[in-house]
């Protein structure tokens, strides 16, 4: 991904724009952006002079919100620490990053009433590459505070964060690392810092993109196991993906995922007129364009709820340019991005389905060389390939109809980050599937009596699983394989 850096207010911000940022790309806060802070800012500090009673500034916070601010100064770090509460193991840095930059897009359009210096105080810290430690779990989706808070805590020179060269060491020490001073927080900033689910938009954006990776690595292994399956039996019927049987379905992923199969097979023996063919293959290969289709229409989905959410302020409260007024709302729940989550993970157990079915089958072709001991690899895969997909169906329940009463006022709950992290955890799961699936393939076609001519797309493919074969035991293939098919 090309580095291009992100100039917040004076362009919409989209998924692209965070994966960008977490790629390492450099962000800073733009001349529209900056003005529109200063006048939110400005609205806001005006409405506590008055007297008003502001969630977050002039009153505490959750079921405390009755309760008077006396200290605003002491209350921004008590608010960080009692929000510090995420446990886990530690994010990736480009899931930090990722985050980080959803954060700061959303204090760019200026709804937080935060000033200038807070989005400039974290964009250099992402520019200097400090990552703060934060760990997942702990956000049940209505901001996600408790991650956040690690990272606000690094701006005021206390957590932990880790140095470009890994090593993890005090907020403090981290920003004189980096040439950085601590942020003196005033009055309010501390909830500006954490009011959004910016860690569910963030690592939600890199969850679609390699979602979308899968769906391309599925179509590609599906193609070869096409030409596999042919290979031992008359079978491999090319009709069900040609554009006659999908006309109906353009621009849609369906169309999409035809589209790729065609060009993986293009050069094939497969369309050969004079070959043996079934008049009609397993469902688990005449419906991979439907199946994989419907997996990336759910990917674009994501993306496009990721982009929605991103492009309107979120926090509780509101700072409202036109009212100019501060506006209690419960924006920051975004169900949109948190359904589309949901639909991905289930139509990513869908596409695992289909590709543990067709390792079934090619695990059948396979027995006779199991016999003769020439598979080159344990029989039993298959049956790790059926608990994969096991996991995936498992993992397919909606997280976000769990019930959650955190106090009187805080009586519901969307798990968009619990949402997020489970889809993310789930797609290793089907990367493994389908590695298997390629190497039964990849098997099938080293031990082919008369072995056709392959697809553009997967002659390649098959010569490079061939040779993994070879190797000592069945943990090694598999990985070899992953890294196979998830290489340019």
């Amino acid at each position: 991904m090309a580095v291009r850096g992100l100039v917040l207010g004076t362009e919409p911000v989209t998924a692209d724009a965070l994966l960008e940022v977490a790629d390492g790309a450099p962000v800073r806060l733009g001349t529209a952006a900056r003005a529109r802070m200063a006048v939110t800012r400005s609205i806001l500090v005006a409405a506590i002079e008055r007297g008003e009673a502001v969630y977050g500034a002039t009153r505490a916070l959750g079921a405390g919100s009755g309760d008077a601010v006396d200290d605003p100064a002491a209350f921004q770090v008590r608010t960080l620490r009692n929000h510090a509460g995420a446990l886990g193991e530690p994010l990736e840095p480009e899931e930090v990053r990722a985050g980080m930059a959803a954060r700061l897009a959303h204090l760019a359009l200026g709804g937080a009433g935060a000033r200038p210096q807070v989005a400039d105080a974290l964009a250099a810290l992402l520019d200097a590459r400090v990552q703060p430690l934060v760990r997942d779990r702990g956000s049940v989706g209505m901001a996600d505070l408790a991650l956040l808070a690690p990272v606000a805590l690094v701006l005021i020179g206390e957590g932990s964060a880790a140095l470009p060269d890994g090593r993890v060491v005090p907020g403090a020490e981290a920003l004189r690392t980096a040439g950085l001073e601590p942020l003196v927080l005033e009055v309010h900033e501390a909830l500006a810092l954490l009011s959004t689910n910016a860690f569910t938009l963030g690592v939600g954006a890199l969850v679609a993109a390699r979602a979308e990776g899968v769906g391309a690595i599925a179509d590609l292994v599906a193609a070869l196991s096409l030409e596999a399956a042919a290979a031992h039996r008359p079978s491999g019927d090319l009709r069900p993906f040609s554009e006659a049987a999908h006309r109906a379905h353009e621009e849609t992923g369906q169309w999409r995922s035809a589209a790729a199969l065609r060009g993986a097979l293009a050069g094939s023996y497969l369309h050969d007129d004079e070959r043996p063919r079934a008049l009609q293959d397993e469902l688990s290969f005449r419906c991979i364009p439907q199946v994989h289709g419907a997996f990336d229409d759910q990917v674009q989905t994501l993306l496009l709820q990721v982009d929605d959410a991103l492009s309107v302020s979120p926090e509780n409260p509101l700072v409202d340019v036109e009212s100019r007024s501060v506006v209690p709302n419960g924006n920051f729940a975004q169900p949109g991005p948190v359904l589309a989550v949901e639909s991905l993970r289930l139509a990513l157990a869908h596409l695992g389905g289909l590709s543990e079915r067709r390792t079934a089958v090619l695990s059948a072709l396979a027995r006779p060389l199991r016999t003769a001991g020439r598979a080159g690899m344990p029989g039993l895969l298959a049956y790790t390939a059926a608990e994969d997909a096991a996991a995936l169906r498992l993992a397919a329940a909606p997280v976000g109809l769990q019930p959650t009463v955190l106090s009187q006022v805080e009586d519901w709950a969307s798990w968009g980050w619990t949402a997020v992290r489970t889809t993310r955890d789930a797609l290793p799961d089907a990367l493994e599937l389908l590695a298997i699936e390629a190497l039964h393939g990849a098997s099938l076609l080293r031990d082919a009596p008369q072995r056709g001519r392959l697809g553009e797309g997967t002659g390649p493919l098959a010569e490079r699983l061939i040779a993994l074969l070879d190797l000592d035991d069945a943990e090694q293939q598999v990985r070899a394989a992953e890294e196979v098919l998830a290489g340019p």
